[in-house]
């Protein structure tokens, strides 16, 4: 509890407040969308983490279940963000980097969408996560656990709220009547190691980020030249 508490202050003491586009490139669009979308994620990892958190300290196990799962797609996309930056600083090449800047940007998952794309489908970028970093299904895993919780299934409905005397055919019911201590672990461990691995890949594309301008600049420099040659 107490390594999760200095994270999450840590995470909201490096908040960002301002952006200045031009400050980042004077010519790219790219880096400056990719960067703002980073510190948009920042904003969200600390607010779910703290809530989730807060839910943790009052044993509301269930409210704090969905908001680590929450928090865990938070840093599975900020991964996504990172592998994509890396690809392309790695192949120095931008290729489609910007179609996927815009679906995690403007996405939705409302199909048929006239005016926004369609947004990265969370469980390819979660399949992606357990692979690309050797997790071995284990983060895929603690995931569904999460997701358990997070749909009206047993796990977050009647394994949570109520207890059978079947002795007496009676049903009692209250919070985490049948939730364990192995739950808020779960609960727990999930929440603690979204929190470290967001916070590695955030600095880790801070560390990409002039490459990834300069390699965006020198595209849109050889785009201006090719022509008139």
């Amino acid at each position: 509890m107490n390594e999760i508490r200095e994270r999450i202050q840590s995470l909201e003491s490096s908040l960002p407040q301002h952006l200045d586009a031009m400050a980042v490139s004077e010519t790219a669009k790219l880096p400056w969308k990719a960067l703002f979308y980073r510190e948009a994620l920042i904003w969200r990892m600390a607010e779910l983490s703290c809530s989730a958190f807060e839910n943790f300290e009052k044993d509301r196990l269930v409210s704090a279940i969905v908001l680590t799962r929450a928090a865990t797609e938070t840093f599975a996309v900020l991964w996504y963000l990172w592998h994509k930056i890396t690809a392309a600083v790695e192949s120095n090449s931008v290729r489609d980097i910007d179609t996927d800047l815009m679906s995690l940007i403007s996405g939705t998952r409302i199909p048929n969408d006239p005016i926004f794309p369609q947004a990265i489908q969370i469980l390819k970028v979660i399949d992606k996560l357990d692979k690309k970093e050797k997790f071995e299904g284990a983060f895929r895993h603690q995931y569904d656990v999460l997701c358990e919780f997070t749909h009206p299934n047993a796990a977050g409905t009647t394994q949570s709220y109520l207890q059978h005397n079947r002795e007496q055919l009676t049903t009692e019911f209250g919070r985490n009547s049948r939730t364990s201590e192995n739950t808020r672990m779960i609960g727990l461990i999930s929440l603690s190691g979204s929190l470290s691995m967001f916070e590695q890949k955030y600095n880790c594309i801070a560390d990409l980020l002039p490459a990834f301008i300069a390699l965006c600049e020198n595209s849109l420099t050889n785009r201006r030249i090719g022509p008139d040659l």
